[in-house]
């Protein structure tokens, strides 16, 4: 019986050892406490874009807290700034400029600039491309029988060749954003 307890108790110290977290444990484990609650804020945040939220919950931390919690959030919300999602990117600029003033005024207009320049990229190359890409859909339908009054008119926003063309545009304007964002994210960090 005295084995047994002894091979017990060693256990018991060995699950106390591992109970124990280091000061670094602790810090890192707090650290990721206050990333998904700033991340948890901006996901809040973003649904209903109420940017008197993003200030009253950021007044409830101070210190070290505050810095994660701000320095999280605003990566998430550099995150979200996205072409194809022009309304939830708008929020993004508006939650990043009532958290962060200074050069990150003119980074979101530079931003918005960048959106405003593809939309009207989209709508120039939409007009120049439309009679080629009808054309070619066209003809496409010709060629598997389907003429004549079955044919009515042409959706170009679904065809193959008008989603790559969109495809092309929209990557060389996300290569751009991202080197914005990449300025973005050093200047609010």
């Amino acid at each position: 019986m005295g084995e047994m307890k002894s091979a017990f108790e060693r256990a018991l110290e060995r699950a106390e050892k591992l109970g124990k977290l280091s000061p670094e444990e602790i810090k890192e484990s707090k650290e990721k406490e206050f990333v998904s609650i700033g991340r948890a804020l901006v996901e809040q945040y973003l649904g209903h874009g109420y940017g008197h939220i993003l200030e009253e919950e950021m007044a409830r931390y101070s210190g070290e807290e505050k810095d994660i919690v701000m320095k999280a959030a605003l990566s998430q919300l550099v995150e979200a700034i996205d072409l194809g999602s022009g309304e939830t990117a708008e929020r993004a600029i508006g939650g990043i400029l009532t958290l962060k003033e200074g050069e990150v005024g003119q980074i979101a207009g530079q931003i918005k600039g960048l959106f405003e320049e593809y939309k009207q990229a989209e709508k120039d190359r939409y007009e120049k491309e439309k009679g080629e890409v009808e054309r070619r859909e066209l003809e496409l339908l010709r060629q598997l029988g389907i003429t004549g009054s079955a044919i009515g008119e042409i959706n170009l926003e679904a065809s193959e060749p008008w989603k790559d063309i969109l495809g092309g545009l929209y990557s060389e304007f996300n290569q751009r954003l991202h080197q914005i964002k990449e300025q973005l994210l050093k200047t609010v960090s």
